[in-house]
């Protein structure tokens, strides 16, 4: 495991889209940027013919802790064995490396895992551990009769009331649009909102390094919804995405959707990640918080794809201790009376 040559930072993102996992768009550059502005330092390393985006923040008494967002880019045990060895190597080590790699669930176990000195996280980081995937490779017309019939139903039924979908530039009035979008519907479910600036940047960097769409959703000149689509190589996520309450029988929000995935259509990409849903156990449970858009989101892929979730690699161990005893909580803590933000 080396730091990244400045060739192999410039070219960053294709050789993220080529990772054995196909590419995650959160080890993209335009991600890391974004979090540059926001608190963490970002590093860029090659891994066994692997690009590896990590994110370091210098933990008080601690040292330096390490996350790899959706990484490291392998699909298997005996990836995250490799990078484990690749990381001891190191000659400058953080006390702990944090990945969450998008390995499927019954490939790899935690006990084999622990065998390489991997311990479960205590916590989630992103929302997509649980999640629906659709496959964008066969035509429109396979895709579309997929799909729930109530879904298909919407489609039509917002089709016909008018609505009209369209990519839009992220500018300062797309961004002002969008982020009421988003304050409405993180209000009505209840995540946490982060601020304006965080998402003008996401926004921004990853539209003008194409890997970052907007779209709008609107009947009559007025906006009813909206969704920020990333995508890198062959893949696609539902980023972040809001609705109004007003006109709810038009179905804006499925019209929104099913225009975002012919678009990625049209750039190649073949696997579009909805963004979250319950666990399979609890899909139909309608007390889980994510009830109505686990509803709404298997309407287009009714099968849930689960990841092996969150793991860190402890590389000093009293420290590490001290971070699961109080140490996270602290930071986290912290950061958010200090700067009003996200710890990660």
């Amino acid at each position: 495991m080396k730091p990244a040559t400045p060739e192999q930072k410039a070219d960053w993102n294709q050789l993220v889209a080529d990772n054995p996992d196909g590419g995650n768009v959160l080890q993209a550059k335009a991600f890391g940027e974004t979090k540059a502005r926001h608190g963490w330092t970002v590093r860029y390393f090659s891994f066994g013919g692997a690009a590896v985006l990590v994110l370091e923040r210098q933990i008080p008494g601690l040292g330096a802790f390490w996350y790899v967002p959706k990484g490291p880019g392998v699909t298997e045990q005996l990836g995250l064995q490799a990078f484990a060895e690749e990381v001891r190597k190191l000659p400058r080590q953080p006390f702990v490396i944090r990945v969450d790699p998008e390995i499927i669930t019954g490939v790899t176990q935690p006990s084999e895992l622990a065998a390489y000195g991997y311990a479960v996280a205590p916590r989630d980081i992103q929302y997509n551990i649980s999640t629906v995937v659709v496959d964008l490779r066969p035509s429109e017309e396979t895709i579309l009769a997929s799909f729930k019939q109530k879904t298909r139903y919407n489609i039509r039924l917002a089709a016909k009331k008018g609505v009209q979908v369209e990519t839009v530039p992220v500018n300062a009035t797309s961004i002002d649009t969008m982020y009421r979008l988003w304050t409405e519907t993180t209000q009505r479910s209840g995540i946490y909102l982060r601020s304006k600036q965080y998402y003008a940047d996401f926004w921004q960097l990853h539209a003008e390094q194409e890997i970052g769409q907007l779209f709008f959703a609107s009947l009559d000149g007025q906006v009813l919804a909206g969704a920020f689509v990333t995508h890198l190589g062959q893949k696609a996520l539902y980023k972040d995405g809001g609705s109004v309450r007003e006109h709810p029988g038009v179905q804006a929000p499925y019209a929104l959707q099913w225009e975002i995935m012919r678009w990625l259509k049209t750039q190649g990409v073949a696997e579009y990640d909805l963004h979250g849903v319950p666990p399979a156990a609890s899909l139909n449970d309608p007390a889980h918080p994510l009830a109505g858009l686990a509803r709404f989101k298997t309407g287009f892929q009714p099968e849930v794809t689960e990841y092996i979730g969150t793991f860190d690699l402890p590389l000093h161990t009293a420290r590490y201790a001290l971070w699961r005893r109080i140490g996270e909580r602290v930071a986290v803590a912290y950061e958010y009376r200090a700067h009003k933000r996200l710890f990660y």
